[in-house]
């Protein structure tokens, strides 16, 4: 979660920091039936969710902790996850 808004998500990266290699990673995921893009999927997902429900930032500083440079990726992400967009989602 840390290295979520540096852009630097990626399979290699997060094995370096699991201390294994990036095809043990992608075994053990397997394993459990999901990809690295699912995970990191729903990890954006439910911290979007979090931010956005604490109302402490703004909907652009929530797309930049969750790992999106562009606030419009992050708006069309969030409204795939939940039917609505990010301020629709706030006030409703």
């Amino acid at each position: 979660m840390p290295i979520l808004h540096t852009g630097e998500v990626s399979v290699e990266t997060i094995a370096g920091k699991l201390g294994t290699s990036r095809q043990t990673l992608y075994r053990n995921l397997k394993d459990e039936g999901v990809t690295f893009e699912q995970v990191l999927d729903a990890l954006r997902h439910r911290m979007a969710l979090d931010y956005i429900a604490s109302r402490k930032v703004s909907v652009n500083e929530t797309a930049y902790l969750v790992g999106f440079s562009d606030p419009a990726s992050f708006s069309r992400a969030f409204k795939r996850w939940t039917g609505k967009s990010p301020r629709d989602w706030r006030n409703g």
